[in-house]
């Protein structure tokens, strides 16, 4: 299986379904709209007459689930098509031509039409009214956030049926056998069109919990999306539909059609969508810079008190100093130590892991010479060596459905201190060197090996500080950015892992039925 190409640089997050997913979802979506609605199994469709009664010419059809297919050819941005099927039932007409009235039976007569997506806000309120589950679960996760209402947004993602009309020769494809008669045909199309502009109205295929940007926001807390379109000609059911949103305040781009159009790769792999390789609903992707630098470097840099430098898909962070002391008596004895340090986390592709190197060095450079401004050396020692650091940190997705939640375990190790350097030259370098540049530095050490490790002491403790605080307890929470999909399902996300391809963060899609 091989990782979508798409880059996240101009949004901070992914959420792409299937599909196939999106009309399993349709099927709960429509029972809970004919529960809503109070219909029974056989829907009843008379127009009213301009004095207010039914008329007795209409339609009783079967209708099964909403079909959506978001393979358009030369569609718009947003734009999806839609397949209407009437497994059963009967249209009650009058023909004129013949003046008399008709009936006809329906058997699996199939209407399909392009129609647009579109989003706008919505209160609790009103949601309650549109679909109760989106509803409960919406109360519920703004609920479980412990804040006011008034700091979230609710918006819901919907197909403008309302604007359909099936009477008019474009944009519709209408699949009724060329043996029924016009007018039962034409009656059909406009008790269809009854219902779209009518009851259905406009079709809420998913809501969106998300953040007031008028309120501070947490890292990974959404706080605006807009949607996209994938077609997928490789495999209709892997075709996605995607919420692209932004986190923590961050405006989307400016040229937002121009930024969907640049993520051209598909975001799921067809063998992924069909049972081949697996079987998931979509993707979750989080653009890898949010989570390295708006969060995970941020707690770095308070505790090594430095910026890291950006390197692809590492960061890296870099600290060295030096120092010198000099003692006078028969001879100028001088010592310069140095330390430094190199700590680089580094995003592995393909794997659910950040990898950790680096080292801590230490060193320092004996020297005598005789007394006087002409002074020349006469003996020198130099030595220098190493703590390595080794390790990583490895991310799990919890797999529940209430959160976006990622736990990590932390391995590492600080090497023992490997010298690398013990140059010596003139007379009684080493004797005098050990002897004296304890006095001198005041440290601890009767071997230069256990002088180099003193050395390096303080910043030993403060690496393992900085790994401990950074890496031990990491716990990304995106709770606060909530996807409702039609019917009030939630999902689970599973199989964390670095994009192969882009490094970018990724986590399955599981949906769970209501």
């Amino acid at each position: 299986m091989s990782d979508s190409k798409n880059i996240l640089t101009d949004f901070d997050l992914c959420l792409a379904l299937s599909q196939k997913a999106i009309n399993s979802q349709m099927a709960y979506a429509w029972k809970a709209w004919k529960r809503r609605k109070q219909l029974d199994e056989t829907l009843s469709i008379y127009p009213k007459k301009e004095d207010g009664t039914t008329s007795k010419f209409g339609m009783t059809a079967v209708i099964a689930p909403l079909d959506v297919s978001l393979n358009v050819a030369d569609g718009k941005l947003g734009q999806v098509k839609v397949t209407l099927t009437l497994q059963s039932g009967n249209v009650h007409y009058y023909d004129e031509d013949e003046e008399e009235t008709g009936d006809q039976a329906i058997a699996d007569w199939r209407v399909s039409f392009l129609t647009d997506l579109d989003k706008k806000p919505v209160d609790l309120k009103t949601l309650a009214l549109i679909d109760a589950d989106a509803h409960d679960a919406a109360q519920e996760t703004i609920g479980a956030s412990g804040l006011p209402e008034d700091v979230f947004s609710i918006e819901y993602l919907f197909m403008k049926l309302t604007e359909v009309d099936l009477l008019l020769s474009d944009n519709k494809d209408v699949a009724i056998p060329d043996g029924v008669s016009k007018h039962a045909r034409t009656k059909a199309l406009s008790c269809l069109n009854l219902l779209l502009q009518g009851d259905l109205g406009d079709y809420m295929l998913g809501t969106v919990v998300r953040r007031n940007t008028a309120h501070q926001t947490p890292t990974f807390a959404m706080t605006d999306f807009i949607f996209d379109v994938h077609a997928d000609w490789r495999a209709a059911d892997a075709a996605t539909l995607s919420y692209l949103g932004m986190f923590s305040g961050k405006s989307l781009p400016g040229d937002i059609n121009a930024a969907r159009i640049k993520l051209a790769d598909g975001w799921i792999d067809p063998a992924m969508i069909d049972g081949t390789k697996g079987l998931v609903s979509g993707l979750l992707a989080i653009r890898k810079e949010v989570f390295l630098d708006n969060y995970l470097m941020p707690q770095f840099k308070q505790a090594l008190g430095s910026d890291p430098v950006v390197d692809g898909l590492k960061r890296r962070f870099a600290f060295e100093d030096s120092a010198s002391h000099t003692n006078r008596d028969l001879v100028d004895r001088k010592v310069v130590q140095a330390r430094s340090y190199l700590l680089e986390i580094a995003i592995v592709p393909g794997a659910n892991r950040l990898d950790i190197s680096g080292s801590i060095d230490g060193s320092f450079t004996y020297t005598e010479h005789t007394l006087g401004p002409l002074g020349t050396e006469t003996s020198r020692l130099e030595a220098a060596g190493y703590r390595p650091i080794g390790g990583a940190v490895t991310l799990t997705a919890r797999g529940g459905t209430k959160e976006f939640a990622v736990d990590s375990q932390l391995n590492y190790s600080i090497g023992d201190f490997k010298q690398t350097k013990d140059d010596a030259s003139g007379f009684g370098v080493v004797e005098n060197g050990v002897s004296w540049i304890p006095k001198i530095l005041g440290i601890n050490g009767g071997t230069m090996l256990e002088m180099l490790g003193n050395i390096v002491t303080d910043k030993v403790d403060a690496m393992n500080a900085a790994l401990q605080n950074a890496l031990g307890h990491v716990a990304v929470d995106l709770s606060q950015s909530h996807f409702i999909p039609p019917g009030g399902g939630v999902f689970s996300f599973q199989d964390l892992r670095f994009s192969d391809q882009t490094g970018d963060m990724l986590l399955d899609v599981i949906y769970q039925a209501p």
